[in-house]
């Protein structure tokens, strides 16, 4: 019964992966550019008018919000506060892009939850949508990467024009065992890595890291032309040194976009790092 119930699952997930729309350069485009990123715990979700400023005074392309995790006990937290950063944003000429981190223990509330993020700006459509990939709560490493895989295939199935971007672990750092990324590459239209160092690394420690970030992406996708927007971070545990050669790092591997981890705690030096990518 049990073998018979594993198999029935992983016909299920083949179906849920198959591909539904190909992933277009348009699409992929969304997630280019330097973004900021908040999260649910942040202040700065209940004050969209600052972010927004923020954001046009440093020449921003991509805001990064977060509408919920797992463990939230609301499919959106600050509702209000998202939907006006949206109609602002716009106004100015930013995209935003909301994220949702899901626990995979719990598929149809991580669809539902990603369905209300999708809406958060009512009328006004939001750009993309990114899926965060890197709880562990579901300890199987196989039935979680499944999950992970099979929750981007339904979004891609629900929203088959929408830009959709994979948020995963750094590939040179990965701690899940298995990952999907195959699967990820399926439906998903951009991979936005956190490239974190797992500890303090010298500037040429960090800028090898985050062109491996890019490179190795790449390669286990097998798709030299990936869209790849790299998360750099935590901004405010990085010196001058390694924010500036992380932003080279990017640079100069190709990435399509950067960032750092996150508004909060980028400074005038985080600032200056994006300028430098921005530069070319």
């Amino acid at each position: 019964m049990r073998i018979l119930l594993v198999l029935c699952l992983a016909t299920l997930t083949t179906g849920l992966l198959a591909p539904v729309a190909s992933a277009e350069p348009a699409r992929g485009a969304v997630f280019s550019g330097t973004g900021v990123w908040i999260d649910i715990w942040d202040a700065y979700e209940k004050t969209p008018d600052k972010v927004v400023a923020i954001a046009q005074q440093q020449g921003v392309s991509v805001i990064y919000v977060e509408t919920a995790n797992a463990k939230s006990k609301v499919d959106v937290v600050n509702p209000a506060p998202l939907k006006q950063l949206v109609v602002l944003a716009h106004a100015a000429g930013i995209r935003v892009v909301p994220w949702y981190l899901p626990g995979f223990q719990k598929p149809k509330v991580d669809q539902r939850r990603l369905a209300a993020a999708m809406a958060i700006g009512g009328t006004e459509a939001v750009d993309g949508i990114a899926v965060d990939i890197e709880a562990t709560y579901v300890k199987n490493p196989s039935l979680r990467a499944q999950r992970a895989a099979a929750l981007v295939a339904w979004l891609r199935a629900t929203y088959p024009k929408a830009a959709i971007a994979a948020i995963t672990p750094s590939p040179v750092n990965m701690y899940w065992p298995i990952f999907p990324y195959d699967a990820l590459r399926t439906s998903a239209d951009a991979f936005l890595p956190m490239c974190y160092p797992p500890r303090r690394l010298s500037a040429q420690q960090m800028y090898d890291m985050t062109v491996g970030c890019v490179t190795k992406l790449r390669e286990v996708t097998g798709d030299s032309a990936l869209p790849v927007h790299v998360i750099s971070g935590l901004a405010g545990g990085l010196s001058t040194a390694g924010l500036d050669a992380a932003a080279r790092g990017a640079r100069d591997a190709g990435a399509n976009g950067f960032s750092f981890y996150d508004l909060a705690t980028t400074k005038a030096n985080g600032w200056a790092a994006l300028a430098t990518w921005s530069a070319g």
